[in-house]
């Protein structure tokens, strides 16, 4: 565990982390089924506190109890942690912003991809066919239109509940 979890904390970052969870963990070694990782985040998005962290430790507490939970906590923070004191230290003595700007853009970037790699992999994660309008929803409303999140989060949280709602009947 503590391999995996050091891996994913050390080559990965941004939003697409979670792809990497999936693919060591469900894809790789076989730990936990599409459905459980599916229960984990969407835990670990309505937990307080940063979604990856959460994630983190709740996949190692289902694995290894709450040793394993802290343990894959700090297996993801520290490789991070340490590069960005790295980086901060270059800064301050003079690294030259000519090389800062095109690290950041290229990170962005790739984290963007990373995203959108692991909902395509999660397909399931939408919820099927009824959670697609939702999905397009909140990417219109959060992306081209610009709306704040608490508005986004107005809006697609009823539309789920009725969509929901209709296709139980």
């Amino acid at each position: 565990m503590l391999r995996s979890f050091g891996l994913i904390g050390a080559i990965s970052f941004g939003g697409g982390r979670a792809a990497y969870f999936h693919d060591e963990l469900v894809r790789r070694r076989g730990w936990i089924s599409d459905e459980e990782f599916l229960e984990a985040v969407a835990v670990s998005q309505v937990m307080p506190g940063p979604n990856i962290g959460n994630l983190a430790a709740y996949l190692g507490q289902r694995l290894h109890g709450a040793t394993g939970a802290a343990l894959a906590v700090l297996c993801l923070v520290a490789p991070g942690a340490v590069t960005i004191v790295a980086l901060a230290w270059l800064y301050f003595n003079g690294m030259p912003a000519s090389l800062t700007e095109p690290v950041g853009t290229g990170v962005a970037a790739s984290a963007a991809g990373l995203a959108a790699a692991a909902l395509a992999r999660l397909r399931g994660g939408l919820g099927g066919a009824r959670g697609a309008p939702v999905a397009a929803l909140t990417f219109v409303l959060f992306g081209p239109l610009g709306c704040p999140i608490y508005l986004v989060l107005g809006i697609c949280i009823p539309v789920s509940l009725v969509l929901a709602m209709a296709s139980r009947r």
